[in-house]
């Protein structure tokens, strides 16, 4: 048998406990931050708060509670674009027309590209 093998295996093991730890430590404070942002109480949150601790303590401080940003919706601009789109259109052929009447080229500056 060789020696030093079970010292492996413990090291692991606290690694994987340590990896455990921070994992359900901060799933806690993101979940107690998120419970406390929107206002929810009851056990799931005392329970967050103590698995999280120490950092939500400062977390408890830091956070107001129910305050929540309301989000606005943004302002639906279609019907502007779209009315400003068809006034461009009519003021351009317009154009067109008084530039041909007067014997110049119309305004349309498209290009063919090759």
């Amino acid at each position: 048998m060789e020696g030093g093998g079970g010292m492996d295996v413990v090291f692991t093991g606290v690694w994987l406990e340590a990896l455990a730890s921070f994992v359900v430590w901060l799933v806690a404070n993101g979940v107690y931050v998120d419970m406390r942002r929107t206002g929810r109480r009851g056990f799931r949150r005392l329970l967050a708060f103590w698995l999280g601790t120490p950092t939500t303590w400062l977390t408890l401080l830091a956070v107001r509670e129910g305050v929540s940003p309301d989000l606005e919706t943004p302002p639906d601009d279609e019907e502007a674009l779209l009315a400003e789109i068809r006034r461009d259109r009519s003021l351009r052929t317009a154009a067109d027309r008084d530039a041909v009447s007067h014997g110049s080229f119309p305004s349309d500056t498209r290009t063919e590209e090759s």
